[in-house]
């Protein structure tokens, strides 16, 4: 029940105004002596009922707006004489209906001047807070896998040859930072894997169109986000760091069931990266260049594709030489490197630490084509004596601190050519 005193007060514009206002409800009922159980369903009906509008000539008067989309994400516009805190938000959630656990938050404000017609000049805020659903537990389990149906589905494949006569040519695709658990503007790891595998089916079409001779499938790092790379991962990732790697591994897997069948030779290389290195705690990593999680699926694989030698024997698997973060290898004449290009202090800057690397005689040394990934976006530039860097865009959802800094978004896909003897051909992305 409602204390019979508070009813008292309700023709008080004052009293009206501290329950649209920030305070909590234990400051409203100390403030008036009453409970705080009152408050709190003056508040409900407050926000519901305009018998208890806030006078407009108040001037702590608070003006809200709320939206709730289909997906149950909520958005509040405030006009207030203040930046609200996220304790007034948090309230706010609670008087209408909602667990603040539920969701994660953001928070934005802008400022003006009013001017009245007594001449009085206000300072008035503009306050805006969203409140995304974080996915339930539930959800995210039903998207994972586990490591025995990819074994399970790795056991029951079968390869069948293709009666067809092979191009000269390989066919190259870079499927690069998935950042498996990463969650943006345009979704999280599930958004991500039908990224991923609309790619690899593209990739799949077009092989049994071309029938190269072989199809060399780059793995060129961040493969999982990781939860340590930045101090915001723990809060805004969907999935955690061991089902980073089992949805890694599934995509992968996928991807070398759909295109096992369509070449006489596959290769699936991996490098060391950034996301993917094996840490202790933010920047701190626990071990070499191939403590790596993006490694640790190819070798995963690797192991698991010796079950079916019927369906993979004519799989091979690369990771680097013991301690190097790159590796070299040819395929139909071209000389090919792999590195995710993390090591380079900016994209135009991936050229001079190939040329280092070529005066160390270190792996891509050898190299006329250089595949890279960690920049998210397509590049295709000349370095050296003929020599071409190919950066592959990103399978991630995208990356809103870099738009909103830049003001520059890239396309999701993965990079693809083919190429024979150095030279390469019908570059797209898939």
């Amino acid at each position: 029940m409602l204390d019979p005193r508070s009813t008292q007060l309700l023709d008080d514009p004052n009293f009206i105004a501290d329950l649209h206002s920030g305070l909590s409800d234990r400051a409203i009922a100390a403030k008036w002596t009453i409970s705080s159980a009152t408050v709190n369903k003056w508040k409900k009906r407050a926000r519901k009922d305009s018998a208890f509008a806030v006078d407009s000539n108040n001037s702590d008067a608070i003006r809200d707006d709320f939206d709730q989309d289909k997906s149950g994400n909520l958005k509040y516009q405030v006009v207030a004489d203040r930046i609200l805190p996220l304790s007034f938000w948090l309230d706010r959630l609670r008087v209408d209906g909602f667990d603040p656990e539920a969701f994660g938050y953001s928070i934005g404000n802008s400022v003006w001047t009013q001017h009245t017609k007594d001449q009085v000049t206000k300072t008035l805020y503009s306050n805006r807070f969203s409140a995304t659903l974080k996915p339930s537990t539930k959800e995210a389990d039903e998207r994972l896998v586990s490591h025995e149906s990819v074994i399970e589905a790795i056991r029951s494949f079968t390869y069948v040859p293709q009666p067809v006569a092979f191009q000269h040519e390989s066919f190259v695709l870079v499927p690069t930072d998935f950042q498996f658990g990463k969650v943006d503007w345009n979704g999280g790891s599930k958004e991500t894997m039908e990224q991923v595998m609309e790619s690899f089916s593209k990739a799949a079409a077009f092989v049994k169109e071309f029938r190269p001779r072989e199809v060399a499938i780059l793995d060129a790092g961040d493969i999982i986000e990781n939860i340590y790379s930045t101090s915001a991962q723990l809060g805004t990732n969907d999935l955690d760091l061991p089902h980073q790697v089992v949805e890694a591994a599934f995509a992968m897997q996928k991807g070398l069931q759909m295109l096992a069948p369509l070449a006489p030779s596959i290769r699936y290389a991996a490098v060391s990266s950034n996301h993917g290195a094996h840490r202790i705690g933010p920047k701190s990593p626990a071990g070499d260049a191939h403590s790596d999680y993006g490694l640790a699926v190819a070798k995963i694989l690797g192991n698991a594709l010796t079950l079916n030698p019927a369906a993979f024997g004519h799989v091979t698997v690369q990771t680097p030489e013991p301690y190097m973060e790159s590796l070299y290898f040819q395929t139909s004449g071209s000389d090919i490197g792999l590195v995710h290009s993390h090591q380079a202090s900016g994209a135009d800057k991936i050229g001079e630490w190939w040329k280092g690397q070529s005066h160390g005689n270190m792996p891509v040394s050898q190299a006329r084509i250089l595949v890279c990934g960690h920049w998210h976006s397509l590049r295709v530039q000349q370095s050296g004596d003929s020599r071409w860097i190919m950066v592959g865009p990103a399978s991630d959802r995208g990356s809103s601190w870099y738009t909103n800094l830049k003001g520059e978004q890239s396309e999701s896909g993965m990079l693809s050519f083919t190429t024979a003897n150095n030279v390469w051909n019908n570059l797209r992305v898939l």
